[in-house]
C-alpha cells in the first residue's frame, strides 16, 4: 500500500499550484486515513486512482484555459503507471494468499513429524488428485512427505495416478534455505502454490493448493483494469479535443 501512496503524492503535483498549496496536506493525509481503515486495499487502490483522475480533471478545467498537451500526456502516463502498480499489487496479495494455506501446513507437518518417529503420522484430509479438475478449480491444500534424498515417502495427493515428486532441486534449495516457496507446474494447465520445510532430523514436507482460482481473479481484475485505461484515454483525447476549441482568452 505504500506504493499507492507514493503514487498519490506524485499525483498531488499534477493540481494547478494554488489548489495543491491549500489542500495537498489534507488530501494526504485523508488517503493514507482512508489506506489503514480500507477492509479491500486493491479496491481502496482503485477508488482513489478513479477520484483522482476525475478530481484532476475538474480542477485542471477551472484553473486551466486552454489546457496544455504536455499536461494531459503527463496525466495519462502517470495513471497508466498507477494502473499497472495496482495490477502487480493485486497479483502479489492474490499470490500471497495462495501460499498462506500450504505455508501453514507444511510448517504444522514439519513440527509433528520431528517429534515422532516418520512413521506414526497421519496426513489431512482425504486422498486428492491434483491433476482432477475439482481440485484445481477448489482451495484444499495437498500434502507430501518426502525422505532426505528427496524421495516420496506418502502423500494424501496423486498426480497421473502416482505420488507427486517435484524435482530434486526443490530440496535442495529448501535444505538451504529452511523454507521455500515456489509454483510447480508438472504439466500445461495445473500450476500449484507450493511451499516446503526441512524436517528436523532430515526430510521435508511439501505441501500445495492450485492456483487458478487466484490467476482468474487476477486476470479479472486486470480486465477492469485496462476497461478504466482505455476509458482514461479516451476521456483524455475528448478533454484536449474540448480544450483546444474553446475560444482562447484575449489578453491586453
Amino acid at each position: 500500500m505504500n506504493l499507492v501512496l507514493n503514487l498519490y503524492r506524485l499525483a498531488l503535483r499534477l493540481y494547478p499550484p494554488a489548489f495543491r498549496e491549500r489542500y495537498a496536506a489534507e488530501m494526504l493525509g485523508s488517503a493514507r486515513q482512508l489506506s489503514a481503515d480500507a477492509p479491500s486495499k486493491r479496491r481502496f487502490a482503485a477508488a482513489l486512482g478513479w477520484d483522482t483522475l476525475s478530481s484532476l480533471t475538474r480542477e485542471h478545467m477551472r484553473f486551466a484555459s486552454p489546457l496544455k498537451p504536455a499536461f494531459l500526456f503527463a496525466f495519462a502516463a502517470f495513471f497508466s503507471v498507477l494502473l499497472l502498480a495496482v495490477s502487480v499489487f493485486h497479483q502479489q496479495v492474490l499470490r500471497r494468499g495462495a501460499d498462506r494455506q500450504p505455508e501453514q501446513l507444511a510448517t504444522t507437518l514439519s513440527a509433528e513429524l520431528a517429534h515422532s518417529d516418520n512413521r506414526s503420522f497421519t496426513l489431512p484430509s482425504p486422498p486428492q488428485d491434483i491433476g482432477s479438475s475439482a481440485w484445481l478449480n477448489g482451495n484444499t491444500a495437498f500434502a507430501a512427505v518426502f525422505d532426505a534424498s528427496g524421495q516420496v515417502v506418502a502423500s494424501n495427493a496423486t498426480f497421473d495416478n502416482a505420488l507427486p515428486q517435484p524435482p530434486r532441486g526443490i530440496f535442495t534449495t529448501i535444505r538451504a534455505r529452511g523454507l521455500y516457496k515456489v509454483t510447480w507446474q508438472p504439466q500445461r494447465g495445473v500450476r500449484i502454490a507450493l511451499t516446503g520445510r526441512e524436517i528436523p532430523g532430515g526430510g521435508f514436507v511439501l505441501a500445495g493448493q492450485s492456483l487458478l482460482s487466484a490467476e482468474a481473479r487476477t486476470a479479472r481484475f486486470d480486465s477492469f483494469l485496462k476497461v478504466m485505461w482505455a476509458v482514461l484515454l479516451l476521456a483524455c483525447g475528448i478533454i484536449l479535443v474540448l480544450a483546444q476549441n474553446q475560444p482562447r482568452r484575449r489578453t491586453t
